[in-house]
């Protein structure tokens, strides 16, 4: 899977409790709590996936009500 694959894969899974990036200039992968803030990075997707995943198990993210995005005042 490309670089561009595996962001979206991230994001499918997580990007309801994370903000998730690629960044190819610096090749570095970061992912921010939508709850804390708190930045988790990498040096590849499996990388941060494993990071995500021991935050997560750590301290997981409150997920919005009714399906909304968290910091969104919309929701549905």
């Amino acid at each position: 899977m490309d670089d561009d694959g595996e962001l979206q894969e991230l994001r499918w899974h997580w990007g309801e409790a994370y903000l998730i990036e690629y960044f190819p200039n610096a090749e570095k992968w970061i992912a921010q709590r939508r709850d804390s803030h708190a930045t988790l990075r990498a040096d590849g997707p499996d990388s941060l996936l494993d990071a995500i995943r021991e935050d997560y198990r750590r301290a997981p993210v409150p997920r919005s009500p009714a399906g909304g995005s968290p910091g969104c005042r919309f929701t549905g």
